[in-house]
């Protein structure tokens, strides 16, 4: 090979290295959580999530490796990124259950216990689907701007076209005190950052037959893409599908659009650790 071969290899490899470099750095981990709710988290140093007020969580509990089933319960910080969740058209079904594992503290601590008079004091009424007689309101959180994301997403939805209601309208619900059906853990619906579409519309996992069902889909494609431009995550992105499922995650969304944000319990903007 010539020198003008070699350079040309070199400035490849270099170019390479750095898309893959690039590639790492964008792609959603821990620190991620500081970018999605920078009023609550400053960031990760030394192995732990550091929260604007101070409080600590360990990114990673260790242990041995875990099972599918004991990574959704018993869940970590690191647990959460391990599957990337891909926005793109669903027209395979899915083999992994991206942002079904969630960290229940740090949760907790950013929305508070549903269960608490202080919580109930964050929750507002967004009205759904104004264009539509039948829209009404739903109940979700002020905290982490999960109302004001919700009203771009409705704004957004209101521009498509008249058919795409019926995969709107009635809406199944938004904030609901309670856990992840058949399980302990508490539902992204019990923090009041999730709704539910219409379920005439909708499939799920657990009426298709429970573990190892087919994955079924009638949701549009222009509808996920709402959602998920606002920071929700849809959940027929699972292998457990749950088509009519949407809940605030954008830790996992980068570019997502960012809310203003509502401090949530005790958050506050602190200065480095």
């Amino acid at each position: 090979m010539n020198r003008w071969g070699a350079g040309l290899a070199i400035s490849a490899a270099l170019l390479l290295s750095g898309c893959a470099t690039l590639s790492a750095r964008l792609a959603p981990g821990p620190g991620a959580l500081a970018s999605a709710y920078p009023d609550q988290v400053w960031g990760v140093r030394d192995g732990q999530l550091i929260m604007t007020d101070g409080t600590r969580f360990p990114v990673s509990e260790g242990g041995p490796s875990k099972t599918t089933e004991r990574a959704l319960d018993q869940a970590d910080i690191a647990d959460m990124f391990a599957q990337p969740y891909r926005r793109r058209p669903q027209k395979t079904a899915p083999t992994d259950d991206p942002g079904r594992a969630r960290y229940e503290p740090l949760f907790l601590k950013m929305y508070g216990d549903c269960s608490s008079r202080a919580f109930q004091a964050h929750m507002r009424k967004v009205l759904w689907m104004p264009i539509s007689a039948q829209g009404g309101s739903v109940n979700v959180t002020t905290i982490n701007g999960v109302d004001k994301a919700l009203e771009a997403v409705v704004a957004d939805l209101q521009t498509l076209p008249p058919e795409m209601i019926k995969y709107l309208v009635p809406t199944a619900g938004a904030y609901n005190c309670r856990p992840v059906a058949g399980t302990a853990r508490r539902s992204m619906h019990a923090y009041g950052a999730a709704i539910d579409i219409s379920t005439a519309q909708s499939d799920y996992w657990l009426w298709k037959g429970g573990e190892g069902a087919v994955w079924a889909n009638r949701i549009p494609p222009q509808i996920v893409a709402v959602f998920e431009r606002h920071g929700f995550i849809w959940g027929g992105r699972w292998r457990h599908f749950d088509t009519m499922h949407f809940e605030y995650r954008p830790e996992l969304l980068p570019g997502a659009r960012q809310p203003k944000v509502a401090a949530g319990f005790g958050a506050h903007r602190a200065t480095k650790p």
